[in-house]
């Protein structure tokens, strides 16, 4: 396994597609925390996090002939997490839509004022995301939603390093402007 971890992604994928499982277990390995990090943004009970993040892997490992490495397999792997967490957002909005209570998510933690004011907050801040100029939303998403180095976000956007920087800054100062009118209506 240690002369595996030497070898990129790309090598790996030809090699797990050539039946080499510990091929596909080293990325597993690489990209758990990356997958774990977008699911965990979508999906708040820990066990459905670990029952996205399977899924994902499983779904990677069925559909891993697909793969043309337009992208980098970790984008690719984080987009199935997203998908699978809002499929299972999905699902869990339909069947407890009806049972939904307020005092039923009371706890000595989170009051339910609490909770609605967090999920009004998330609504909020997605909003003023997408109200970003497609430059800095896309340095913003590519940089910190993907969990990419600033040089690798910025290879993937074909900018310097120090232009993603600026953007960045840009979008997280617009970001909290908006957020703060947001508030302040």
């Amino acid at each position: 396994m240690t002369r595996l971890t030497t070898l990129d992604d790309r090598t790996l994928i030809e090699r797990t597609l050539a039946g080499e499982r510990e091929s596909f277990d080293l990325l597993v390995h690489r990209h758990t925390a990356a997958v774990r990090k977008r699911v965990t943004m979508l999906v708040r009970n820990t066990a459905d996090q670990d029952d996205v993040v399977q899924e994902t892997f499983l779904k990677a490992w069925r559909h891993l002939a697909s793969f043309h490495s337009r992208s980098s397999f970790r984008t690719w792997v984080t987009q199935i997490a997203g998908n699978e967490a809002l499929m299972r957002l999905r699902q869990r909005t339909r069947i407890d839509a009806p049972a939904f209570d307020l005092d039923q998510c009371a706890s000595e933690q989170v009051s339910p004022l609490e909770l609605v004011l967090l999920a009004e907050t998330r609504r909020n801040v997605r909003k003023a995301v997408e109200s970003l100029p497609e430059r800095y939303r896309l340095a913003l998403i590519t940089r910190d939603l993907d969990d990419r180095t600033t040089e690798e976000a910025a290879r993937r956007l074909h900018l310097c390093p120090g232009v993603l920087k600026t953007h960045i800054f840009r979008a997280r100062r617009m970001l909290s402007a908006a957020i703060f009118e947001e508030r302040a209506a």
